[in-house]
């Protein structure tokens, strides 16, 4: 049994714990919160046993074997680096820190400290995702020739949350949902781009959307970011062969196609209950058992390297960093 802290109770935090109710050996022994009633009613609704307003206090009583980070984006690593302190393994949302510079702090860390430590790339560990991701290592596709992905959505006002649109909390549509955009890519020309094209359109601090081509020896992926458009949300990764479609919503499947260019397919489909997260705590709970520090669906490099990306990008654009606004 796997004994998990969650870090919030937001909106993500809800999902996962969602996804958590799903996963026979993973067991909710505390959440975090700021206020105390808000997170005894979390914990009622998904059977957590112990709730906290203080998170040292929290590692010291509870003793989880790893925590989920779900605050916003500038909180991430304060929480991060006093889990690891503590001896505790980590999964954070993404961004999972607010620079670079930080991440390599925090890798190194949980290297010394031979801890776990994930970026939250969940949808790398859908099952959809991991076949196509077979396909592609099989050579199913011949050399990949392009990638096409989009997470552009248009939130409705109740379901918007504020703290994306503004520089105090490290947010943006890059970050917060071009980042799925990126790893997408990756999925497909692990290798990394020559060059990185990119528009952004900006509020007052920070992009509410990004349009990116990043160039390769062999092709190009075309791929997006926002929060004020909404595109089609299949991801389609092209290549000699034939495509592969990733869908309905790319970050999230429940389906994957390969089309061969004679028009025959192969079709993986695997509907799930609750959100989806279960799929990321079981490969999460498969890597500790295994004792590795990285997983091997999302590793560290791969954080590095989309990270770096995303660095550069918003340097270019002149987008606010948390720091910025202290």
């Amino acid at each position: 049994m796997t004994r998990w802290a969650i870090i919030g109770t937001g909106y993500i935090a809800n999902r996962f714990a969602s996804g958590m109710t799903q996963v026979k050996d993973a067991k909710g022994i505390a959440v975090v919160s700021r206020n105390l009633e808000t997170a005894h009613a979390f914990a009622e609704k998904y059977g957590i046993q112990s709730c906290f307003d203080e998170f040292t206090t929290m590692l010291q009583v509870a003793k989880p074997d790893i925590v989920y980070v779900a605050v916003p984006n500038d909180c991430h690593m304060e929480y991060i680096e006093a889990a690891l302190e503590a001896g505790v393994h980590v999964l954070s949302e993404k961004p999972m820190t607010d620079t670079v510079a930080q991440m390599e702090q925090v890798f190194a860390k949980a290297k010394e400290k031979n801890l776990f430590v994930m970026e939250g790339m969940w949808t790398r560990c859908f099952p959809a995702v991991r076949q196509a991701r077979q396909w592609l290592e099989e050579g199913c596709l011949g050399e990949v020739l392009a990638v096409h992905a989009s997470f552009d959505i248009k939130p409705a006002m109740e379901e918007w949350q504020p703290w994306k649109g503004g520089a105090k909390h490290a947010a943006g549509a890059l970050r917060d949902v071009g980042i799925y955009s990126l790893a997408m890519a990756y999925l497909a020309f692990p290798q990394g781009p020559q060059e990185v094209h990119c528009k952004m359109v900006k509020n007052e601090e920070v992009d509410v959307s990004v349009d990116m081509m990043l160039d390769y020896e062999t092709g190009a992926a075309h791929i997006s970011g926002a929060f004020n458009r909404v595109s089609q949300h299949q991801a389609v990764i092209i290549g000699e062969k034939g495509k592969i479609i990733i869908g309905p919503e790319f970050w999230c499947p429940s389906k994957a196609v390969l089309q061969f260019q004679d028009g025959t397919e192969k079709i993986f489909e695997e509907s799930y209950e609750a959100s989806g997260f279960q799929y990321e705590i079981t490969r999460v709970q498969e890597m500790l058992e295994q004792g590795k520090l990285q997983c091997d669906d999302f590793t560290w490099e791969e954080s590095r390297a989309i990270g770096t990306i995303i660095e550069r990008l918003r340097k270019e654009n002149n987008i606010l960093y948390a720091a910025d606004e202290q």
